[in-house]
This record gives structure tokens, sequence and C-alpha cells, in this order.
């Protein structure tokens, strides 16, 4: 995996997020469809980034605490125009392009969150908890053909 970075008003530092692993065999997703009128929960003063360098064949996995113990109720979004993650110049919400959100849904008690019929493309997975958690921008390709049979793993932090 390869991780970027932005800041966001000041920042001191940065911590490593994300990594490919695996649900156990026959587990479900159990998230719910997030409203529309839920939308990304503000946290803590970083913004981590985090670009994956391996295709999938598509969006299943968990949202857990550095430690491993998951983040019940994370919204967990989709979203389309990913590239800005890649550009290191943007240094605030207000430089991004306009997005639209695609999907959406708040993970399980266990974490877990899925998203099963996205087409081929280059996609923004955002995960944010509020109450000083940093928002969590995963930049992830989906090719349903070739990609990860892996699920993605998403590790959220409290900002410093």
């Amino acid at each position: 995996m390869k991780l970027a970075s932005l800041t966001v008003a000041s920042l001191l530092s940065l911590t490593s997020l994300t990594c490919p692993s695996s649900l156990p065999a026959g587990a479900e997703c159990k998230c719910r469809r997030a409203s529309e009128k839920e939308s990304t929960r503000p946290g803590g003063n970083e913004m981590v980034i985090v670009v994956e360098e391996k295709s999938y064949r598509e969006l299943r996995g968990a949202v857990k605490w550095h430690d491993g113990q998951p983040v019940e109720n994370a919204l967990v979004e989709i979203f389309d125009k990913p590239e800005y993650l890649l550009d290191h110049s943007i240094a605030s919400a207000n430089d991004r392009p306009k997005q639209r959100r695609l999907a959406a849904c708040v993970a399980s008690a266990d974490g877990k969150f899925c998203f099963r019929n996205l087409a081929n493309g280059k996609y923004e997975l955002r995960s944010s908890s509020g109450n000083g958690v940093n928002v969590t921008h995963v930049y992830v390709v989906i090719d349903r053909q070739s990609g990860e049979k892996k699920d993605l793993s998403v590790e959220m932090t409290l900002g410093t």
C-alpha cells in the first residue's frame, strides 16, 4: 500500500491507516443503509489518506481501531472523483472537486461494511465516526474481473 498525506489546519503528524485483510469465511455484512441526511461526521484535526495499490472485486471489509477492535456505527461512504486524494497540492476541503456520494452505510457492531454492486472504476471510500476521530479517505479501484478477492480493513485514529 502507498500512503499519501494532506494536512488540514496545521497538523503535527499523520498516522498510517489501511491494509488488506480477510474476514472469516462466511462472514456476513450487516451494515445498515445510511439515510440521505447522514453525511461525513466531523472528527479530529487530521485528514488521513491511503492509496490502495491493488484493485478489488468489490468493496467490503471492516472499520477498526488501531488495536483491531471494531468501530461500531462508523459511517462509510463511497464517492466519485477520488483523484484529488492523489494531488498533494490540495490543502483544504475547499480545494476539492465537487463529488457525488454514490452509496453509504453505517457499520454494524462488528465494524463491517459492504458495497457489492459498484461498477469498475476509481472511488473514494470515506469513513467517519465523529467525536475527535480523524476522517479516513481511501483511494480504491474496483476491477470486478481481476481485482483482489480480499476484504479491506480501514483503521481509524483519534485526532491529536
